[in-house]
């Protein structure tokens, strides 16, 4: 079984061309958008900027996809009570996700952020696994490792 893990200090995170790209396997519409006033602590309303997958994010950048293009003030304005009741869309793929593997490997690099660097590695088959990171370096435990005095480590997935 293959999965996809990070291998650098930041976390598992994916570019946004690699979420643009398996949502697109997936056969979903899509609308991304950046977050432009994220550091203004003092703001009245959320700031956004239409993006595709020709952009580059920067490390703090907030990236939303949602299934409908959101309904933007002209500056890109939209009000948190607006915002409330429009739902994203679920980016938080499994590791072995096809379309997740797919992409990781044809966009290589490019699949990855300046806080992330995410492999593909394998498993056996059919193996409880468990994804333990340090400070968003990852390793997989897997096998006989994932129990302890006996007992199966909460978390583990199939």
């Amino acid at each position: 079984m293959k999965l996809v893990v990070n291998r650098c200090y930041g976390g598992y995170v994916l570019s946004s061309k690699a979420v643009l790209r398996v949502l697109d396997l997936k056969r979903k519409t899509v609308f991304a958008y950046v977050q432009t006033n994220a550091d203004d602590l003092e703001r009245e309303a959320e700031n956004f900027k239409r993006i595709d997958k020709t952009f580059e994010e920067g490390a703090w950048d907030f990236i939303s996809y949602f299934d409908r293009p959101l309904d933007l003030c002209m500056n890109g304005d939209i009000s948190y009570d607006e915002l409330r009741h429009i739902e994203s869309i679920d980016t938080d793929f499994d590791r072995d996700d096809p379309e997740l593997l797919q992409v990781v490997e044809e966009l290589g690099i490019e699949a990855s952020t300046v806080i992330s660097k995410l492999e593909i590695i394998e498993i056996p088959d059919n193996h409880e696994y468990y994804i333990d990171d340090y400070d968003g370096v990852e390793r997989v435990v897997s096998g006989v490792d994932l129990h302890i005095n006996g007992e199966r480590m909460k978390g583990a997935r199939t």
